[in-house]
């Protein structure tokens, strides 16, 4: 199972897929609070789905804003703090 981070026109959607199938998704409006809101919006629809974060092989960031935009940098962040501590479990 993988997590993709996808943020196109200030939404930003949360989803868990299994190969190229969408499970279960997450969507919300970014409005300058993806730092507060993303990790809580992660762990909830991993709860809901009761998957455990050692079941998620990798974490993905899709989006059309610029990578200097502090949006994406978070979300990319959070992706690849994500894939490095999967790798070390």
């Amino acid at each position: 199972m993988n997590i993709q981070i996808k943020i196109k026109d200030n939404i930003v959607y949360i989803l868990l897929m299994d190969k190229k199938n969408i499970l279960d998704k997450l969507v919300f409006e970014e409005k300058h609070n993806l730092s507060e809101k993303l990790l809580p919006s992660i762990n909830r629809l991993l709860k809901k789905n009761k998957i455990n974060v050692k079941d998620i092989k990798t974490m993905k960031t899709e989006t059309d804003i610029n990578d200097s935009y502090t949006t994406y940098r978070i979300a990319e962040t959070v992706s690849k703090t994500f894939n490095w501590a999967v790798k070390k479990l």
